[in-house]
């Protein structure tokens, strides 16, 4: 049995086992869904998030269709779980605890669990929802030839186009630059690492490369290496047709531009340079002290002087009236 023939049934099956558990999991509860024109949002009691979730999905898909450049044709379904006992109900796989989200491109089916309920409650469901509906177009438009391409695409193109960057991936890339602990992208192909700051990386990394080739090569260049996935083309060559450049290479100047952009940072964040820093720091707060005691100095000898002076001519002007109180005594 060939390869192409193992992934049409185990994508087969894997619709058949979904469709069925996706009956059993609406029949479980009681929910109720939102029809719009592209999108099925289906909740059981929140019915406010669940209308801002119909209207950013709405709002984002042509953005995200004419980026990828590709429309689609079916309605996707969203199901917004309330709590995390719905949400692991629902997904039915291994999934890391810090997941709040989870899509089945080929199903056209996303499963979003309200942020407030993560640790994570500074996430933004807007970036939420359009990462996870990217997820679904990107799946949509590649098919079946989706597995053979990397990890680090696939998020990378998610986080790109719902804009999922913010101070936290700065840091995050910026501390893997300059203590040379980026992830070979060959090691997060196929699988993103386990540890928690480790799959922090490499979705960051995801973002930084496919957003250096975009800046370098254009945005028309995803769209055409997309474009060649989708005609069965292995990522190898889609990403040599639409860049004229291979991964390696792309890669090795992709980490030079993060070297050069933090080099900086690597810099100032030396052994020497800190201490003499610090030195330095010191060095200004003791002449600074030394400078205004100085000042002070001056100041309390003007403000002695000042005080003598108002003294010698209150006692002269004193004396002066004195002897004038004896002149007036003598002529009496």
């Amino acid at each position: 049995m060939n390869k192409s023939i193992k992934i049409v049934l185990i994508s087969f099956l894997a619709i058949i086992i979904l469709t069925c558990f996706s009956v059993c999991f609406a029949c479980a509860d009681e929910w109720s869904a939102l029809e719009s024109e592209n999108f099925f949002v289906r909740y059981i009691h929140d019915i406010k998030s669940a209308e801002e979730i119909q209207k950013i999905a709405e709002d984002f898909l042509p953005k995200v269709t004419a980026n990828i450049g590709c429309p689609i044709d079916r309605k996707i379904d969203i199901w917004f779980c309330e709590t995390r006992k719905e949400f692991n109900r629902a997904v039915n796989a291994p999934i890391q605890d810090w997941a709040i989200g989870c899509a089945y491109p080929l199903q056209a089916r996303i499963i979003i669990l309200d942020p407030t309920l993560s640790e994570y409650r500074r996430l933004d469901l807007k970036r939420i929802v359009e990462h996870e509906i990217t997820h679904v177009v990107f799946g949509l438009c590649i098919g079946e030839n989706i597995v053979n391409v990397p990890k680090w695409f696939i998020e990378g193109i998610a986080m790109f186009e719902s804009d999922d960057w913010g101070y936290g991936n700065y840091w995050t890339i910026l501390t893997g630059t300059i203590g040379n602990s980026i992830i070979p992208l060959s090691n997060i192909s196929e699988n993103f690492p386990i540890r928690e700051y480790q799959v922090r990386l490499a979705y960051s990394q995801s973002f930084s490369i496919i957003s250096f080739v975009s800046k370098r090569y254009g945005d028309d260049a995803i769209r055409v290496c997309i474009r060649e996935l989708a005609k069965g083309k292995s990522f190898d060559e889609a990403l040599a047709i639409a860049t004229g450049a291979n991964i390696d290479w792309i890669e090795s100047i992709w980490l030079k531009e993060l070297k050069k952009r933090y080099k900086w940072f690597s810099i100032l964040s030396s052994g020497f340079i800190l201490w003499g820093g610090i030195v330095f720091i010191l060095w200004i707060a003791i002449f600074r002290q030394k400078w205004k005691n100085r000042k002070i100095m001056k100041q309390w000898e003007e403000e002695e002087k000042e005080f003598y002076w108002l003294e010698f001519d209150y006692n002269s002007e004193s004396e002066e009236e004195q002897g004038e109180s004896d002149e007036e005594e003598k002529g009496d």
